[in-house]
């Protein structure tokens, strides 16, 4: 029986030499709501994003994929620095494991260990996370929601009227005054009346006593 050929661990097409360790986390929210009865109750469970941590190894003379890459002294360097610009581009990312295919990943940490047990080679450890896309839809609204009453005529547009004069809402200069003016002179015009009206009804009744 034929060995089936291995595809390596690939992350945006950065191949790496070997996977140390993977750990694959799936988790679900189940929000839980107090009732006056005293305990909690939940109606749902709501689903987190998979999330996928795993440690890669890379060096510039790669065992296992020699054939692939060559040997290069520039090649970890090279990787490293692609990583990094996916991190800070914030892109989305498609890992390939010999386990599974992860699509629409974005990398929520990066870290790069280099010690003297490994030379120049590099552990990458990772974690990334699963991003649920979403897409606009743009919605027909008819043409009668806009209309008014049972004509269905157009609502039409509100007025606005700006104020021309200043802050304070004063009235013009001698505007006081003159309303003044006016209410004293109209109180003396019908107190006058008043008295004249009261002049007259006090001459009639003498006059019909017989005392004029």
């Amino acid at each position: 029986m034929a060995r089936r050929r291995l595809t390596p661990v690939s992350i945006a097409g950065i191949e790496f030499d070997a996977l140390i360790d993977e750990e694959k986390t799936l988790s679900a929210t189940i929000p839980v709501y107090p009732v006056e009865e005293g305990f909690p109750v939940s109606d749902s469970i709501i689903l987190d994003p998979v999330s996928v941590r795993m440690t890669l190894y890379v060096s510039n003379t790669p065992v296992t994929w020699l054939y692939r890459h060559g040997s290069a002294n520039s090649r970890v360097r090279q990787v490293c620095s692609r990583m990094e610009s996916l991190w800070l581009g914030r892109q989305l990312v498609k890992i390939v494991t010999t386990d599974a295919i992860y699509t629409d990943m974005g990398l929520t940490s990066i870290s790069m260990k280099k010690s003297k047990d490994i030379g120049y080679a590099r552990e990458i450890s990772l974690t990334a996370q699963k991003v649920k896309k979403t897409a606009v839809k743009a919605a027909q609204i008819p043409a009668y929601i806009l209309k008014s009453g049972e004509t269905q005529a157009d609502a039409g547009r509100a007025s606005v009227s700006v104020s021309s004069g200043k802050s304070g809402g004063g009235a013009p200069p001698g505007s006081a005054g003159e309303g003044s003016a006016s209410s004293k002179s109209g109180s003396n015009k019908s107190g006058n009346s008043q008295a004249k009206k009261g002049q007259s009804i006090l001459y009639g009744v003498a006059s019909g006593m017989g005392f004029i």
